[in-house]
């Protein structure tokens, strides 16, 4: 410090400031130190507590390390610059002691002494592991002091000191640089974190938790990320993977302890805790730019005075300013990269919980597709609502947290913003005030409006996508019905009603943002008037610019204002969504997992006592119910086989979904341990995932897979034969829903499951129904009884007695949801069995294997095929490089090309404005002056305006014509923006809705469901709301470069080298930007598709997921797949920080650069401002670009997503209207002619049919039979053309059908299938979905079928028959649903009907009525029926046997039976009703 300094006016900054920094630091310290010695933790916990970490290393799972850096080197470097400096205070401190004697001078010198003595001891008693954050803001204080008082020392007094000075200032840099080579972490969260340089992989976490502190500064961690995407397109093992402080299932933990701790407190102010410290930082880094963001319109001023004197000193003045303006932009550079990266942190900390939240929920909310409700009753969620509340509403939520400061800041803006414009033209300025309050005035009752429309639009969106899953989930079934068009036009109505909302959002957003685009104009010619025509002063180059860009930090709070009130207002409406969803019902605590870990008091017992129950809700309104089971008093026998039977709709399957927990109870109570893995399900329609045939069988059980166990399993189920099919054998992947595997297949898988697993308990509904007579034998032989039956209590819902109650030891019979008896089994043999004549399981051939099984299949790896890799569905295809020229040609074509032409020609006229705008300003300021150098002789418009200082009218009236031809140009262009985004969305999703309606089945095989429901989720979201303002953002952009970069070297030409460097400088960092965020944001979409279709999959099959107690298995998963796509987003945030700081910091050094350049040519004022205001805009502009340019690829990728499926292949023409069939065709006597049919379902694959050739007479009755993979399900398709032929034909009634629509030949042709779809609705618009028949014909239908005297219906309120009962796709029993397709096949009215399995759920007496109606409803009809009941067509004409595709046996059942080692002949002696046929035989 230089001490002989000669006494001026700033001689209180020399004696006394200097002296306050060392002073405060010793201070400050000292009580810290003083609080670590004190230990308060009380104190502690309630003062710093709430701004600590929300994650802390105690939540962290470990190993916890140390970072592995060497902190002795920099903490000596530090100390021993401590030393030094110390010791040169300490001198100064005795030469002023000795000589100076100056108590001011003493005590600035001791206390600095004294700091640094203290940093050293603090140095050497305790290294520096991270940089010491005050010791490094104190030396930046004293080295701005020592650059100060030395600028106000004219000239040093000796060399000496000269020398010192630039030493002291050496080594205040050196300590801060290197303070800022310290890690910002002493230790790792993981010792899994990136190294710097080291090459990124999904095995390192984010390199973020051990960066310096000035890597942090810069984001340069981030580069190697770079090196791969300039190299190669980024792979998902190329992204680190999230750091443990961003994890979900850290975080979620975090949320579960606190519910424990506080159940009575919301999920807002747990998320509001959880991200207080984020929050708090970016209030007050958003602070910081909205305080000293009105620093830079001060400079201008400053600036423009200057220049209007025009002297040494006044540019001088000028250029100090403008050096102040690129120290605050440059902070403003840092403050934004920080703000932005705690503000993400907050979003997708915030995001993740919600996320995980609603599915934690879904584990635990009671299964409501049981219920059935009117869509003015549906209170509760389906799977279209919850993608709904993830895609849209905990976005919206999520996005309110990481915009939480600018709520607080827009009113401190404004506050500043017009204090500073009062005192530049005092009371004129409220003029400007009085405008911006009518206009928030204005907002009021659009707010309350916006929030009416918001809910509406979401309800609307709701329906929408509810109706798209239905369509996408039940395809299989419209298409054979061919209804697939009707139920798409149904999906595009819900679409249309969405958009006539859309359009009202977008009337109020038109006139929203024309409002608060104009109002900056509007404001300034109010004030501007005030200011020349009332107040009468002049209007300076530097009051206006200075005005303009006031008003220009004004328009960001007033727009963003409002924005955000009408944000919070629709995040609200959000959240209440989302909570009305986690306030849903739930199982009880017993009935799930992940609500108690305790085995109850009971837990020997399995039954009921005393209890009821019922599907709805159990409130208080207990009248009127549609069905209820019980009173119950049972107890099952432990170790024992129980069955439980009674007739189609009696509640066999309702009494396993109450003892699982699933059926709301209304009284009594349910007796299950559920905790470790007890109990295995197996449902009437199996449940099983998208995975292998393994993977299901083995179902994440804890014993893993045991090869011996497993093969006994394979063979007790009868697999071994099914697996020799498949060319991977048990690796085969069995699709969604497990749509490769036949529906006997599918039940002994599931089958397999649960006698595989570690269960005690094992509750089986019916999985016999769904396979042959031979096979039922085998598995009660092999299952039911010996080693996998030995100490299990089995409860098997089943129709077969004769098979099962020999070896049952406990019987239970069902009717109405009743208990009509029970008891030991061998008390109800003879009652049950009196009637047939009993054949024993035993008594037919040892085991009831087909002929063709081996006896044993060896080792499992001999299930394993080489050929082939068994994988049904391929990964999601991602797009490399850039975006395809189609997807913007597809989109532009889809909003209109005329629309883009008008919007680029009013996106120029808007530039052409604002420059004009800004040069009649510049010449109004300059009127008042005279002797102004001519850059230009041109002749303005105004040349001829008579002075201001004279006239102003004039000059205030063109300014209002200007500011009116924006307003118009801004408004028209607003309209048409939101015109061309609605014609893209309405286009695009026609065009995707109908590609995918006609789609064949095969696709909806090989992709899931929740890949598809993602194009009209997320990729649809973008292109209704975001690509039209990316597209309008990026032409805009453009042209405010261009235009900006032409005024600048127009008026000052000697810019254009610095222009070109800086230029090359924005392109040189452009493209790895644009590479790396291209691939992130693809590889983030990508990943969100399986976190959707695992969602979906799980809902259908919650039960099943908690009856084997694997919720938290489930939710593990999901906390992977959100961390996974959130790392790519996380990442993505990150590469932009990068981009954003360097463009910022050279921003402000164009600003910079333009302001000198402008001082040094010598311009007027009024084009000097033009030209630093163009600069700002030309750096704001090309920062802007590369941002919106990415971001457009990246919303341009959600075109080309959908693009993607425009392109799937489609089935045959629906109507081909030269070959349409006569309005009776086919009629009663035509013929079915098979001729060399072969059918393969992929080119790869073995041909399903082999040179089939048959032929069905007219009325004839045809029985199909083979054991599963023969062909039989094939054939029925090939009838409908669900799957075209390889070669052959099929003619029906002379008509060969590959000739004729689709949709003519299904709606011709009646197929019921085993699995039946039902939709939201009632049993009559279920039987008659087009409402093509009247309510006469369909109660006939439901007589005629027994549907009536099956399901239970108590007339009441709108239900005044059993067509208005309100029904969903799981509302009904397996047996009652395919009582009800009957019904809808009757309807009907076709001459050719195939049953596949139709009549598989049904008991056995309703079979045979049934099998009478059919034959006495459709005698005059072609009937060709599949069924594993021999004894359902037995009576048929004639049967067809297959086998490996081909066709065995084919004549009538009598001679059949009479062929001595014929196939059929064997499978009836296998079926326990033998006797029925040999009696046949006799007859």
């Amino acid at each position: 410090m230089i001490i002989d300094i000669p006494t001026s006016d700033t001689s209180w900054i020399r004696d006394w400031a200097p002296s306050i920094a060392p002073g405060s630091f010793l201070l400050v310290s000292l009580l810290c130190q003083a609080f670590d010695l004190l230990r308060l933790p009380k104190f502690n916990r309630w003062c710093w507590n709430p701004f600590s970490d929300f994650i802390t290393l105690e939540d962290l799972p470990g190993p916890i390390e140390p970072a592995n850096r060497k902190f002795w080197l920099v903490s000596r470097i530090i100390t021993c610059t401590a030393v030094v400096l110390g010791t040169r205070w300490l001198g100064f401190l005795v030469y002023a002691t000795l000589l100076l004697k100056d108590a001011k001078e003493i005590l600035l010198c001791a206390l600095s002494a004294l700091t640094w003595v203290y940093i050293f001891f603090r140095g050497i008693v305790k290294p520096f592991t991270t940089p010491p954050y005050f010791i490094m803001l104190y030396a930046l204080v004293e080295l701005l002091f020592l650059i100060l008082t030395s600028s106000v020392t004219p000239i040093l007094s000796n060399i000496t000191q000269n020398i010192i000075w630039v030493l002291h200032a050496i080594l205040l840099a050196v300590l801060i640089g290197i303070s800022g080579t310290l890690p910002l972490k002493a230790f790792k969260p993981t010792n899994m974190v990136a190294q710097p340089g080291q090459t990124p992989s999904n095995a390192l976490t984010c390199p973020e938790d051990d960066v310096t502190l000035w890597s942090w500064c810069t984001h340069s961690f981030i580069e190697p990320i770079f090196v791969i995407a300039n190299s190669r397109t980024l792979d998902e093992t190329d992204v680190w993977s999230l750091s443990p402080f961003f994890q979900n299932k850290i975080i979620f933990s975090k949320l579960l302890d606190y519910r424990a701790r506080y159940p009575d407190r919301s999920l807002l102010r747990f998320l509001l805790e959880s991200n207080f410290l984020d929050l708090t930082l970016d209030f007050v880094l958003e602070s910081w730019s909205a305080v000293l963001g009105f620093v830079p319109p001060y400079a201008l001023q400053e600036i423009l005075s200057a220049l209007a004197i025009n002297d040494s000193e006044a540019r001088r003045r000028a250029f100090n300013w403008a050096l102040v303006t690129l120290i605050i932009n440059l902070s403003f550079a840092q403050v934004d990269l920080f703000q932005v990266w705690h503000s993400r942190r907050c979003y997708e900390r915030t995001r993740g919980q919600l996320f995980c939240s609603l599915h934690f929920k879904s584990l635990k909310r009671r299964d409501i597709s049981g219920e059935a409700n009117s869509e003015e009753e549906k209170e509760n969620a389906d799977l279209g609502k919850i993608v709904n509340l993830m895609q849209g509403d905990a976005y919206a939520v999520a996005e309110r947290f990481s915009e939480f400061s600018s709520v607080f800041t827009s009113p401190a803006r404004l506050a500043i913003a017009l204090t500073f414009l009062y005192s530049i033209l005092g009371w004129s300025s409220f003029a400007g005030v009085a405008v911006a309050v009518v206009v928030y005035i204005l907002n009021y009752p659009l707010a309350k409006y916006s929030i009416w429309l918001t809910r509406s639009s979401w309800k609307a969106s709701d329906k929408r996508m509810s109706m798209v899953n239905e369509l996408l989930q039940n395809i299989r079934f419209l298409k054979f019905y061919g209804w697939e068009s009707r139920w798409a036009q149904r999906a595009d109505d819900a679409r249309e009603t969405e958009l006539q909302w859309r359009v009202k959002h977008n009337v109020l957003t038109v006139f929203l943002s024309f409002i608060w685009i104009w109002i900056p104009s509007a404001m300034a010619l109010a004030t501007f008037s005030c200011y020349t025509l009332i107040a009468k002063e002049k209007l300076t180059v530097s009051k206006a610019f200075t005005t303009i860009a006031l008003l220009s930090q004004l328009q960001r709070p007033m727009i963003e204002l409002p924005q955000q009130i009408f944000s919070l207002l629709h995040a609200y409406v959000s959240m209440q969504r989302i909570d009305k969803f986690l306030g849903e019902p739930e199982v009880p605590d017993w009935a799930s997992t992940l609500a108690t870990t305790v085995r109850p008091s009971n837990q020997d017992l399995i039954g009921f006592v005393h209890a009821t129950f019922t599907w709805e809700s159990t409130d208080d309104k207990m009248t009127n119910l549609p069905f209820r089971l019980g009173p119950l008093d049972l107890i099952f026998p432990r170790g024992q086989l129980t069955l439980i039977s009674g007739p189609t709709g009696s509640g066999k399957s309702a009494m396993l979904a109450a003892l699982l927990g699933e059926m709301g109870c209304m009284s009594g109570d349910v007796y299950l341990d559920k905790t470790r893995h007890q109990v295995a399900y197996c449902g009437q329609n199996p449940w099983l995932e998208h995975a292998t045939i393994r993977d299901n069988i083995t179902y994440h059980s804890s014993r893993g897979f045991d090869a011996e166990r497993y093969q006994d399993v394979i063979e007790a189920c009868a697999l071994n034969k099914d697996l020799e099919v498949f060319d991977a054998g048990d690796m085969t992947e069995i699709g969604e829903k497990g749509v490769t595997l036949s529906g006997g297949q599918r039940a002994r898988v599931a089958l397999a499951r649960a006698l595989y697993s570690e269960a005690k308990c094992i509750l089986l509904d019916d999985p016999l129904a769904a396979v042959n007579m031979h096979t039922a034998q085998h598995i009660v032989n092999e299952c039911l009884k010996g080693k996998f039956a030995a100490g299990r209590t089995i409860l098997l819902v089943t129709h077969h007695l004769n098979l099962c109650l020999p070896i049952a030891s406990h019987f239970v019979e069902l009717e109405k949801g009743h208990v009509i008896r029970q008891g030991p089994a061998k008390e109800f043999m003879d009652d049950l069995m009196g009637k047939t004549e009993f054949l024993t399981v035993g008594c037919n051939s040892g085991k009831a294997t087909l002929d063709d099984e081996p006896d044993g299949l060896g080792k499992p790896t001999n299930l394993i095929k080489k050929i082939g890799d068994g994988k049904l569905i391929e990964k999601e295809a991602r797009h490399e490089g850039q975006i395809s020229w189609r997807a913007y040609y597809t989109y532009i074509r889809a909003a209109g090309l005329y629309c883009w032409v008008l919007t680029l020609t009013l996106l120029i006229l808007v530039r052409v404005i604002n420059v004009l705008n800004q040069i009649y300003l510049a010449k109004w300021g300059e009127a008042y002056e005279r002797d102004l150098p001519q850059v230009f002789s041109i002749d303005y418009p105004w040349a001829g305006f008579p002075s201001p200082d004279k006239d102003v009218r004039p000059w205030i009236t063109f300014y209002l014509y200007i500011s009116l031809s924006g307003a118009l140009l801004v408004f028209l262009r607003s309209i048409l923006r939101m015109y061309a985004s609605l014609q893209a969305s309405r286009t695009l999703f026609k065009a995707l809705l109908r590609r995918l309606s006609r789609a064949p089945v095969r696709f909806f095989d090989i992709t899931p469901i929740g890949r598809i429901l993602n194009r009209f989720t997320t990729d649809m979201i973008t292109i209704d709301w975001a690509l039209v303002g990316s597209v309008s953002t990026c032409l805009s952009g453009i042209l405010r470069m261009l235009a900006s970069f032409s005024v600048i070297l127009s008026l000052v030409p000697s810019f254009i080298p610095c222009a070109f460097i800086i230029a090359w400088s924005y392109i040189r960092l452009a493209p790895s930007y644009v590479r790396a965020s291209r691939d992130l944001r693809r590889l983030e979409l990508v990943s969100l598709s399986p976190a959707f279709a695992g969602f979906d999959e799980l809902l259908h099959g919650i039960t099943h997921v908690r009856a084997f107690g694997m919720e938290q298995k489930y939710q593990n998963g999901f906390f992977a797949k959100v961390d996974k796509f959130q790392a790519f987003d996380h990442v993505y945030w990150l590469v932009n920080g990068w981009l954003r700081w360097r463009y910022d910091c050279l921003g402000s050094v164009i600003v910079f650069a333009a302001t000198l350049f402008a001082l040094w040519s010598g311009i007027s004022d009024g084009f000097a401002a033009i030209v630093i205001v163009q600069a700002g805009v030309f750096a704001d502009a090309n920062r802007q670009l590369v941002k919106v340019a990415a971001q457009l690829e990246l919303d341009f990728n959600s075109v080309e997503r959908v693009v993607e499926y425009l392109d799937v292949a489609q089935e045959a023409s629906a109507i081909v209207e030269k070959s349409r069939p006569p309005a009776y065709w086919p009629s009663d006597s035509g013929r079915l002619e098979v001729e060399n049919l072969t059918i393969h379902y992929a080119p790869h694959l073995p041909p399903a049919l082999r040179d089939l050739s048959f032929s069905v007479r007219p009325s004839e009755k045809v029985g199909v039979v083979g054991r599963t993979g023969s062909g039989k399900s094939t054939l029925a398709l090939s009838l409908l053309r669900m799957v075209e032929p390889t070669s052959g034909r099929i003619i029906l009634d002379n008509i060969d059908i590959s000739t004729i629509g689709l949709e003519d030949l299904r709606r011709r042709v009646t197929i019921i299938s085993q699995d039946v779809s039902l939709f939201s609705g009632t049993i009559g618009t279920n039987l008659d979905p087009l409402g093509e028949h009247s309510t006469e014909e369909r109660l006939d239908a439901v007589k005629r079928c027994h549907l009536a005297s099956v399901i239970q219906h108590t007339t009441a309120g709108d239900e005044t028959s059993i067509l208005d009962k309100t029904v969903n796709h799981d509302s009904l029993s397996a047996g009652e649903k395919q009582l009800v397709a009957l019904a809808r096949a009757m309807l009907r009215k076709s001459n050719v009907v195939i049953m596949d399995e139709a009549t598989s759920q049904i008991d056995i007496k309703l079979d045979g009525q049934i099998q009478d109606m059919i034959r006495e409803e459709l005698s005059n009809a072609i009937v060709i029926t599949i069924a594993h009941r021999l004894k359902t067509i037995i009576n048929y004409d004639r049967v067809l046997v297959l086998d490996g595709g081909q066709i065995i046996e084919f004549d009538e059942p009598k001679v059949l039976l009479r062929r001595e080692g014929g196939v059929f002949r064997e499978m009836c002696l296998k079926s326990v009703d033998w006797p029925i046929f040999s009696q046949m035989l006799s007859e």
